[in-house]
């Protein structure tokens, strides 16, 4: 390839892999494909949003330039399938470790467990506990370390927003259902938490990502065709579940940049962004109301250029700058 590659390919994860497995796997696929000798000459490759290893679907996998919006990635809304089992849990809230509560108390009907789930998603913000196996840190050190040692410490609520959570089946002890939710919820925790609503227990049984932002599974590709495909040498760009760059904020509100505008950004000037701000569009087209902690793409010639974030106290300023872009 000329240029180094930039932006995100859509990828639909396997069980039984970490996030990490899958980066790595594509990442190899990538450098056979391409005969990279040096690890120097590889473009850099991450994730927006951890899968936990028995957990499957949606994983954005960044490629290049496209790691510098990560963390806008890994902050955006997600939406899972899921089925959980009533009647029993664990300390991890899935169906990885061995039961070790029980009861025989179960929901009595799928009524109630859609009356408790919209009770629940009805608190707005929710409050939710992490569980011990999670890659949250106390005093250091992560808390699935600390529960592999036996060890159990105080967690502090977070709040999450459930922006829908339906129930669609219940056949005794299973139900499955749909949330979207904001990023950090943890679905173990849900299925847990809606269990003792109901007087009962209850586990993770399955899991599924189906979109992330403004990216869907069905627009995804197995990892194992994604590694095949690099590794006989196409280019990420060929492959149909590639976003370049330039689309990957499409959510976020945005201006176009005159060239003279855009060039002293990528210098380290930001006298423009209060102008550009004036100017931004939200993503239906209208005119964007930009206060206090918002953020804008900044485009030029529909390439981007940079993304800027309006800071409580200190006012406009840029988080991120892809000179590469910039238009001759």
């Amino acid at each position: 390839m000329s240029t180094e590659p930039g932006g995100v390919l859509l990828v639909d994860k396997p069980e039984g892999l970490t996030s990490f497995d899958v980066v790595a796997r594509v990442k190899g696929a990538f450098r056979a494909g391409q005969k990279i000798q040096r690890s120097r000459d590889l473009p850099k490759f991450g994730h927006g949003g951890t899968l936990d290893p028995f957990a499957t679907g949606l994983l954005v996998v960044a490629v290049g330039s496209g790691t510098k919006l990560a963390r806008y990635f890994l902050g955006s809304r997600k939406e899972y399938r899921f089925t959980m089992r009533f009647g029993a849990t664990n300390a991890a809230g899935d169906r990885t470790e061995p039961v070790t509560q029980t009861t025989d108390q179960l929901p009595p009907s799928l009524a109630a467990i859609r009356a408790e789930a919209a009770a629940l998603a009805a608190l707005n913000p929710y409050p939710q506990v992490p569980p011990m196996h999670s890659a949250k840190k106390r005093d250091g050190k992560r808390l699935y370390e600390l529960a592999r040692e036996g060890i159990e410490v105080d967690r502090e609520a977070v709040p999450v927003r459930l922006h829908r959570l339906e129930i669609q089946s219940y056949e005794p002890p299973l139900a499955s259902g749909e949330v979207a939710c904001s990023a950090g919820t943890y679905i173990r925790v849900l299925a847990q938490d809606l269990g003792r609503r109901l007087g009962s227990l209850a586990l993770l049984e399955a899991l599924s990502r189906t979109a992330s932002g403004s990216f869907r599974l069905e627009d995804a590709l197995p990892l194992d065709e994604v590694r095949e495909r690099l590794a006989s040498g196409l280019a990420p760009e060929g492959l149909s579940c590639w976003r370049p760059l330039n689309t990957l904020l499409a959510g976020m509100d945005s201006v176009d940049a005159e060239l003279s505008e855009a060039r002293d950004l990528v210098q380290g000037r930001q006298g423009a962004l209060p102008v550009l701000a004036r100017r931004a569009r939200n993503p239906e087209g209208a005119g964007a109301d930009l206060g206090p902690d918002s953020r804008m793409a900044i485009f030029c010639a529909k390439r981007l250029i940079a993304v800027a974030h309006c800071a409580p106290e200190q006012g406009w300023g840029l988080e991120r700058v892809f000179p590469e872009n910039l238009p001759a």
